[in-house]
C-alpha cells in the first residue's frame, strides 16, 4: 500500500517551483541564496519583507556592501522591488518580490480595499446621475468589476468618458426604437471603455458628447415621467 509523503516540519515551508528554478537561471548564487532566504521571510499573503542590509547581513554572513549588491542585482532582474532603504546600513526598508518569482497568490492590502472601495464608489455616483441607468442597481459583482479595472490602472476620468458614450448611445438607440430598458450593469460599459483605451479623444469632444447626451436625456425624462403618470391613472386604488 503507497502512502502520501509527510512534512517533517510543517511550519516555515516554501513553495519552490518554477518561479524559484527562473531566478536560479538569472542570479549568481550568492544573490540567490539571498533570494531564498527573502522568500523564506516574506509573508506569503503579500510577498513582501521589512528588513535592514544588516539584518540580512548578519543572517548571511556577508559583508552588507555584499549584501547591497545581490539586492540590486535582483532588483535589475525585475525579481524584488526595492523602497525606504537608505544609505546607512542599518535602516529598514521594504523588498517585494515580483509577481514572475512570487508564487503565491496575493492578498490585497488595507490600502488597496480602500482604495478599491472609494473607485467603486466614484463610479456608482457618475451612473446614479444618468436617467437611463436603473437606479440602485449597483450589485457585488459590479464593485467587483470595478476594482479590476483599477487594478488594470483604469482612472475615474476614462470611466466617466465610457459612461458619457455608453449612455449617449442608449439614448440614441431609445430614439430609434432599439432598446427602452435602462442600463442594468456596469458590464454594459466595459466594451466601450476597452474601446476608448485604444484611441486619442480631444477633450473638446466630451464636451461636445456631454452636451448633446444631455440634451436627449431631457426627452428620456419627459417620456418616462409622461409614462409613470398615465400608468398612475390607471392603477386601481
Amino acid at each position: 500500500m503507497s502512502t502520501g509523503l509527510t512534512l517533517k516540519n510543517e511550519k516555515g515551508w516554501f513553495a519552490a517551483g518554477a518561479e524559484v528554478e527562473k531566478a536560479l537561471e538569472l542570479l549568481s548564487d550568492g544573490a540567490f541564496k539571498l533570494f531564498i532566504h527573502l522568500c523564506l521571510l516574506a509573508r506569503r499573503d503579500q510577498g513582501v519583507l521589512q528588513v535592514s542590509q544588516l539584518e540580512l547581513a548578519k543572517n548571511l554572513k556577508k559583508g552588507t556592501q555584499t549584501i547591497r549588491h545581490y539586492l540590486q542585482e535582483m532588483e535589475r532582474a525585475g525579481i524584488c522591488r526595492l523602497s525606504g532603504f537608505e544609505p546607512k546600513p542599518f535602516c529598514r526598508g521594504l523588498i517585494e518580490i515580483t509577481d514572475e518569482y512570487w508564487p503565491y497568490e496575493r492578498m490585497p492590502s488595507v490600502g488597496e480595499i480602500e482604495a478599491g472601495d472609494e473607485f467603486a464608489t466614484a463610479i456608482r455616483r457618475l451612473l446614479d446621475e444618468r436617467a437611463c441607468v436603473r437606479k440602485g442597481f449597483f450589485s457585488t459583482a459590479d464593485a467587483i468589476l470595478a476594482r479590476q479595472w483599477l487594478a488594470r490602472g483604469v482612472t475615474l476620468q476614462q470611466v466617466e468618458h465610457a459612461v458619457l458614450l455608453g449612455c449617449s448611445r442608449k439614448y440614441v438607440a431609445w430614439r430609434n426604437h432599439q432598446g427602452q430598458a435602462p442600463i442594468a450593469s456596469l458590464r454594459y460599459f466595459e466594451p466601450v471603455l476597452e474601446e476608448l483605451e485604444q484611441i486619442s479623444v480631444s477633450p473638446l469632444y466630451w464636451d461636445y458628447i456631454r452636451s448633446r447626451m444631455e440634451r436627449i436625456e431631457k426627452l428620456w425624462i419627459q417620456q418616462h415621467r409622461g409614462q409613470r403618470a398615465t400608468e398612475n391613472e390607471g392603477a386601481i386604488p
